[in-house]
């Protein structure tokens, strides 16, 4: 025998069912997404963050993102990181990144409420990576601060590209 479902369970199941095929189809392009937490939310300046990256696929293009987390107590409406690239077969590229955080009204940018914000920031696409191999990103702030206050997290994310 058929129950007849309540409007309340109708909702509820609705709503369970269109967050199982949100959650499953979200980041379906991601390769590597990590960030790393910054102790205290100071950043010394000869602080790294690094991160070991497997790339088998030379012929597919990614997409390149910074991932910062800040809180509401940073000075600044932007943040500049030095990225380091090492290749797995020798060889090495530097890149000087400038990455905003605030808009010209002083409004914090990314995704949160209260003191934090999280943002995922753009950087390049098409990238084609040269070699297999294990490839090594290093990510220093370029604050010219000693210790730079209000970052929490910072990290690299790629994306396959299809």
């Amino acid at each position: 025998m058929l129950r007849k479902l309540s409007t309340n369970s109708f909702f509820y199941t609705i709503i369970a069912f269109l967050s199982i095929l949100g959650l499953s189809s979200c980041d379906r392009d991601k390769f590597f997404d990590e960030s790393v937490s910054i102790p205290g939310d100071k950043w010394s300046s000869d602080k790294e963050v690094v991160f070991n990256v497997d790339i088998e696929d030379t012929i597919s293009p990614y997409r390149f993102y910074i991932n910062v987390r800040n809180s509401n107590s940073y000075r600044y409406s932007n943040i500049w990181f030095f990225l380091t690239t090492e290749f797995p077969l020798g060889g090495m590229s530097v890149d000087t990144i400038e990455c905003m955080l605030a808009n010209n009204s002083g409004e914090w940018l990314g995704r949160g409420t209260g003191k934090y914000r999280d943002n995922r920031i753009y950087i390049r696409e098409n990238i084609r990576f040269p070699q297999k191999g294990s490839y090594v990103f290093r990510l220093n702030q370029a604050m010219r601060e000693d210790e730079l206050t209000g970052i929490s997290e910072a990290g690299i994310r790629l994306e396959k590209q299809e």
